[in-house]
Parts: structure tokens; C-alpha cells; sequence
């Protein structure tokens, strides 16, 4: 049977005796809605033309109530008149006992009420919307838009579903974009627009094309802030890396004083004055070669030029060496030519 007006009314009437807690009593809420069970599920089967969106609306305003009060008395209402019923019939009552069910018992029990119902009536759109609500509720994007996307698919004219659907593609996006995910989030802003699902309401349209702008944005700046970390990373460690050979070679510095000191102490308690002085010079060109060649094992990155004054000292400082080694063992006579 077509859908009549005298069903939105007489359900909005049920409504305002239950706001003014007018619930008992032959013109009360309960007797109201029993009324009303009995003639509204001539709607019959799920169709687009026969379940009135603003009739659908007031279901929902009708089981909102149910968070406050109790059920039983409805719920009641519906199940016996149900017992009597073809499914065609039942599947409004279904309707009405699901939403005050979403609204009065927990996730769990009307999640399971709620798959229970798309396996009795897998055409309906409203039973798949309600589930997405509670798939959306837990943060499972993908599921809720599945839920919400058939419900839309069935029904494209309900500006409830389409909305609905919407604010979860939305909200995914944003979900996206905080987890940095801005590829993934860019490539469901572009599909949707390649599809073309929310063209003909502007404002959708518009606010997916400022969303993919924003997300453009986010790229680019990430971009941005990963090339600076890279290039402070890199100065970083090409910081870390000079300091660490300056102090290997102050370290290599003071060893060489201490190396001098000591061995020159050493060096004179068992020499005479010529001998010691001799060797002294010796050991501190030595460790002055120690320190110059140190120096240039841990020079820049960039090759050592041919004209690094270091290369000239160190061979200066060989030849000294050389030299002295030779007057300790021969002293200032040249040898002779056999």
C-alpha cells in the first residue's frame, strides 16, 4: 500500500504526548502508538516512494526519545503486533524496534540486532545506515562508508543517507591526514570527484575540492619540512664529525707534550748534556710528526692539496730526523770514501 500523510502524523502526534510525559490513558502515548502500529505497517517492503524520508525522520526523532525513558511498553507493542504480521509488514515495525533499540541498549547488542535485520531484509537501506553508525562510532572508516555508500546507492534522492555518507568520507580524510597518511587521503579526495557522488550538492563538492587543496598543501609542506631535517641532520653530523677529529687531535696534542716531558726526564738521567740534547730534539720532531700525520688522516672530506703546508712540515721534519739520527751515530764527521 502507498505511503499516507495520516502516518507522519499520527506518529508526531505519539511524539508529543511522550515530550509532554503524557504516557497512560486512553489519548496517551502508549494507546496512541498502538493505533498507529497497527496501520502504518501497511507501508509494507522497503521502496524509495513508499518509505516518505520525513516520515523516516520522525522514526529517528522517535527513537531519540528512548534514551531518556523506558522502552518496554513500545517495544512491546511491536513485538506482539509483529507476531501477526507477513515480512513485508514487519519490516516497518523492524524499523521502529531497531531505532529505539540504537538509542536505549548498548553497541555490542545493536550491532548484532542490526546485522541480524540486513541478513532478514538485505534491501534495506536504513538497517545498513544504522549499522554504519556504529561502525563510524568505533573509528572503522572504510566499513561505515561501506555501510553508508549502499545505503545512498538504494536511495539517492535521501538527503539524510547522502549527508550521512559525506561527513564519513570527511571524516576519513581528516583521519588521513593526521596519521600523515596525504597520498592515500589525496587519492580518495580525487575519486570522488572522478565519480562525480556529491556534484550535484555544491557545498559537498566545493568542500571536497578545499579539502583536496588543503591536503595539496600538507604534501608540499611536508616536503619542505623533510628537506630541512635532512639538511640539519646533515649539518649535524658534519658538525659532530669536525669536533670529533679537533678533539682526537688536542688529544694527540697533550699526549705528545706528556710523551715529551716524560721521556725527557727519562732521557736525561741516563745520558750526558750532548747525548740528552740530541735525543730530546729527536723525540719532539718525532712527536711533532705524530701530531702532523694525525692531522692529516683526519683532514676534510675534500682531498688534501699538493701545496698543504702540512706535507712541506712533515717532510721538513723527516729530513731533521733523518739528520739527527745520523749525527747520534756518526756525530758532525763526515764519513770517509773508502
Amino acid at each position: 500500500m502507498a505511503y499516507n500523510d495520516k502516518y507522519l502524523n499520527d506518529l508526531n502526534e505519539v511524539i508529543k504526548l511522550i515530550n509532554e510525559n503524557k504516557l497512560d490513558g486512553n489519548n496517551g502515548a502508549i494507546e496512541k502508538f498502538k493505533e498507529h502500529v497497527k496501520e502504518v505497517t501497511n507501508i509494507g517492503r522497503f521502496s524509495p516512494k513508499d518509505w516518505n524520508e520525513s516520515w523516516r525522520k520522525s522514526v529517528y526523532k522517535f527513537g531519540v526519545l528512548f534514551k531518556e525513558i523506558d522502552p518496554v511498553e513500545f517495544l512491546k507493542i511491536l513485538h506482539e503486533n509483529s507476531l501477526l504480521l507477513h515480512k513485508d509488514e514487519q519490516e516497518v515495525l523492524d524499523f521502529y524496534y531497531s531505532e529505539i533499540e540504537y538509542n536505549s541498549l548498548s553497541e555490542e547488542h545493536c550491532a548484532k540486532r542490526c546485522e541480524d535485520l540486513i541478513k532478514k531484509y538485505p534491501y534495506n537501506p536504513e538497517f545498513r545506515h544504522t549499522l554504519g553508525h556504529f561502525y563510524k562510532e568505533k573509528n572503522m572508516h572504510i566499513e561505515a562508508i561501506e555501510q553508508y555508500r549502499f545505503a545512498f546507492n538504494k536511495d539517492k534522492e535521501n538527503d539524510t543517507f547522502e549527508t550521512t555518507l559525506f561527513n564519513a568520507y570527511k571524516t576519513y580524510c581528516d583521519s588521513l591526514i593526521e596519521e600523515e597518511k596525504y597520498d592515500f587521503a589525496l587519492s580518495v579526495c580525487n575519486n570522488l570527484l572522478d565519480e562525480a557522488i556529491f556534484r550535484e550538492t555544491i557545498i559537498f563538492n566545493n568542500i571536497l575540492i578545499s579539502t583536496k587543496d588543503r591536503i595539496k598543501d600538507y604534501i608540499v609542506l611536508n616536503e619542505k619540512i623533510k628537506k630541512a631535517e635532512e639538511d640539519f641532520k646533515s649539518k649535524v653530523e658534519e658538525a659532530t664529525k669536525s669536533w670529533q677529529f679537533k678533539t682526537i687531535e688536542i688529544l694527540s696534542f697533550f699526549s705528545a707534550i706528556i710523551a715529551f716531558i716524560f721521556s725527557t726526564i727519562s732521557i736525561g738521567k741516563n745520558f750526558n748534556f750532548e747525548q740528552a740534547l740530541v735525543f730530546n730534539i729527536a723525540l719532539g720532531i718525532t712527536l711533532l710528526l705524530f701530531v702532523l700525520v694525525l692531522n692529516l688522516i683526519f683532514s676534510e672530506k675534500t682531498p688534501i692539496k699538493k701545496s698543504d703546508f702540512r706535507i712541506i712540515l712533515v717532510g721538513i721534519f723527516t729530513l731533521s730526523l733523518l739528520t739527527l739520527i745520523y749525527i747520534a751515530h756518526y756525530g758532525f764527521v763526515l764519513p770517509t770514501i773508502a
